[in-house]
C-alpha cells in the first residue's frame, strides 16, 4: 500500500479528488492533504509520503518550488503535477524535477486513476534503489573497515604454491600466518565466478559489491560450518569449507546452498554468477583441486547462473575431440563496420555465437580468437582514418577486459558496445557541423505541428545532449528557440494567406491550449495573432 499526499490551494479541489476517486481502492491506504507549500513540507518531514500530487500554481512557494525543496530532502517521492495551464516552461521544469506525469485541469479521473496506478511502478522501483542504497552504504562501511586479513594471505600463499603445505612448513609458518588450522582438515572449495553485472559499477564499487558478495557467502554457506571464504590472488571469491572427514561432504546439500546464493545474487547484487564445486581434499592436494576449478570454469562460456561439479579424473581420452575454433571472415567484417552496417555485424556475431552454444567444445578458443578480431578490426579501422582507437571508443573499459570473454553472453553485451560507440563515431565524423544543423533545420520544418529533441536526435544519430550544444554553438540560438521561430514564422504566414481559424493554426503549430500560443506569438511578433490579421486584412483593402 502506498501513501499520498494532494496539495492545492483550492479547498474545493482538494475535496474533489477526496471524494470522486476511491483511492484505498487504488492502492493508497493513507491519504493526506495540503492548501500550501509550508503545510506539506510538515506532513512529509513526519510522514513517509510515496506520491505528491501537486497543483503547480499556488500562492507564496508553488508547486515546482515544493517540489524542488522535496528532491533536496527526500528523492524516494513521485511527482505529479496537476495544472489549468498548459505553459511549457512548467512543463520543461516539471520534467527537470522528475515529474512522473503532466495532467492540465479540469483533470479526466479516467485519465488521473491510470496515472496514479502507473505510479505505483515507479515508487516500487525507487524502493529497490533505496534497499539496495541501505546495503551498499552498510558494505561500504564494513568495506572501510576491514583490513588485510593474514588467513586470507595463507590461503592464497598455498593456492599458488608459494607455501608449499608439508608437515613442517605448516609447523613452521602457521604461527607466523596467525592461523590455527589443524593439517588433518579435508577443505571443500567452491569457486564463486562473477559472470556479468547487470548495474553500471565503477572500480571502488564494484570492489565493495564483490566484498559484499564474499559477506553473504559467508552468512549463506558458514552458519553451521567452519571454513573460510577469501579473494585469490587473481580476484577470484573461493569458499573453503572445512570437514573432519571427506564423507561429511553433503553435495547435494551444497548444491541447494550454491542454486540459493546464485538466486540471491541475482535478486539483490544485480550480477549473475556460477559456482563450481571442488572434491573433499586435504591441504596438499588443494592446489591442483583449485587449479582444476579454474579449467573448469574457463571451459564453461555457454552457460549463466549454474552449478558444476568438479569431473573425476580419468587417465582415458575424451570420447569427443576438441574441435577447431569457428572461423570468421574477419576482413569480411572490417568492412561492415567501416560502412556502418551494425545490424549486419550483429546478424553474424549472432550465428557465430548460436553455432557455439550447439557445440560447446571449441567455445572458449574461439571466443578469445573474436575478442581480438573485434579489437583487431577497431585499431585498423580507426588508423585508416587517422584516427585514435581512444577517441573512437573513449576511455571506458575496452581493452584488456578479462570479463569480457567469460561468457558468451558477457563477449556479446561487450562487443555490442564497442560496434555501436566505434559506428557512432565514424558517422558523426563523416556529417560535417553544418550538414547536421541543416538536416535539423529540415527535419523541424517538416514536423512542426509534433516535432521533440529526442525525436531529432534520433534522425541525427546523436544523443539529445550533445544535439542541444551542438545547435547552440553552430546557431546562437537554442534548439526551442528556434523551433519556436519556425512555427511562429509558419503560423504568420497561414494568418495571412488563408482563412483557417486562429484555433486551428494554434493547433496546426502543435499548441493545445490557445492562451499559451497566443502570448507566444506575441512576444516574437509583438502584437497577438488576432491584431496581427486584422493589421493584414486592412491592408488589404
Amino acid at each position: 500500500m502506498y501513501k499520498l499526499l494532494i496539495v492545492d490551494d483550492e479547498v474545493y479541489a482538494i475535496k474533489a479528488l477526496l471524494k470522486g476517486i476511491d483511492w484505498n481502492g487504488l492502492g493508497y491506504s493513507e491519504v493526506y492533504s495540503a492548501c500550501d507549500a509550508d503545510e506539506a513540507m510538515g506532513i512529509i518531514r513526519t510522514v513517509n509520503i510515496d506520491v505528491l500530487l501537486c497543483d503547480i500554481e499556488m500562492p507564496d512557494s508553488n508547486g515546482l518550488d515544493l517540489v524542488g525543496w522535496v528532491r533536496e530532502h527526500n528523492t524516494s517521492i513521485v511527482p505529479v503535477f496537476l495544472t489549468g495551464h498548459a505553459d511549457f516552461a512548467y512543463a520543461q521544469q516539471a520534467i527537470r524535477l522528475g515529474s512522473y506525469e503532466y495532467l492540465l485541469k479540469p483533470v479526466n479521473y479516467d485519465q488521473l486513476r491510470s496515472v496514479m496506478v502507473k505510479v505505483q511502478e515507479r515508487v516500487e522501483e525507487l524502493r529497490k534503489v533505496e534497499q539496495f542504497d541501505e546495503r551498499f552504504q552498510t558494505y561500504e562501511k564494513l568495506w572501510e573497515k576491514q583490513k588485510p586479513l593474514l588467513t586470507e594471505r595463507f590461503w592464497q600463499d598455498i593456492l599458488g604454491q608459494r607455501l608449499i603445505p608439508t608437515a613442517d612448513n605448516l609447523l613452521q609458518q602457521l604461527p607466523a600466518y596467525n592461523v590455527t588450522f589443524d593439517p588433518n582438515t579435508w577443505i571443500l572449495p567452491i569457486l564463486l565466478s562473477v559472470e556479468m553485472w547487470s548495474k553500471e559499477f565503477n572500480l571502488r564499487d564494484e570492489e565493495i559489491m564483490e566484498y559484499a558478495l564474499r559477506n553473504a557467502a559467508a552468512e549463506l554457506f558458514l552458519q553451521s560450518r567452519a571454513g573460510d571464504v577469501i579473494q585469490d590472488r587473481n580476484g577470484l571469491h573461493f569458499i573453503l569449507i572445512y570437514l573432519t572427514n571427506p564423507a561429511e561432504a553433503d553435495m547435494d546439500g551444497w548444491l541447494t546452498k550454491c542454486q540459493a546464493y546464485i538466486d540471491v545474487c541475482s535478486r539483490l547484487f544485480y550480477c549473475s554468477l556460477s559456482c563450481y564445486i571442488g572434491r573433499p581434499v586435504g591441504i596438499g592436494d588443494l592446489s591442483d583441486s583449485y587449479h582444476a576449478l579454474l579449467e573448469l570454469e574457463a571451459r564453461n562460456i555457454v552457460n549463466t547462473k549454474v552449478v558444476q561439479f568438479q569431473p573425476e579424473r580419468t587417465g582415458s581420452v575424451p570420447a569427443n575431440p576438441i574441435k577447431a575454433p569457428v572461423h570468421i571472415e574477419c576482413a569480411d567484417w572490417v568492412v561492415l563496420f567501416e560502412l556502418g552496417k551494425k545490424e549486419e555485424l550483429m546478424k553474424r556475431l549472432d550465428a557465430v555465437l548460436a553455432e557455439l552454444r550447439e557445440d560447446q567444445s571449441s567455445a572458449a578458443e574461439t571466443i578469445d580468437a573474436l575478442y581480438h578480431s573485434i579489437l583487431h578490426m577497431v585499431y585498423q579501422v580507426s588508423h585508416k582514418h587517422g584516427r585514435s582507437v581512444k577517441e573512437m571508443l573513449g576511455t571506458g573499459k575496452w581493452f584488456g577486459d578479462a570479463s569480457a570473454t567469460r561468457s558468451i553472453a558477457q563477449f556479446k553485451q561487450w562487443t555490442a558496445r564497442v560496434i555501436t560507440a566505434g559506428i557512432d563515431y565514424m558517422q558523426l565524423m563523416r556529417m560535417d557541423s553544418s550538414a547536421i544543423i541543416e538536416k535539423i533545420k529540415q527535419y523541424v520544418q517538416a514536423n512542426l505541428k509534433d516535432v521533440m529533441r529526442e525525436e531529432i536526435a534520433s534522425h541525427v544519430h546523436l544523443n539529445s545532449a550533445y544535439l542541444s550544444r551542438l545547435f547552440k554553438k553552430e546557431t546562437g540560438q537554442t534548439l526551442m528557440d528556434y523551433i519556436i521561430t519556425v512555427r511562429m514564422n509558419q503560423a504568420k504566414i497561414m494568418l495571412i494567406e488563408t482563412d483557417f481559424k486562429i484555433s486551428e493554426i494554434c493547433e496546426s503549430m502543435g499548441y493545445e491550449n490557445f492562451s499559451h500560443f497566443s502570448k507566444v506569438f506575441k512576444k516574437q511578433v509583438g502584437v497577438h495573432p488576432q491584431e496581427f490579421r486584422k493589421r493584414y486584412q486592412l491592408l488589404d483593402k
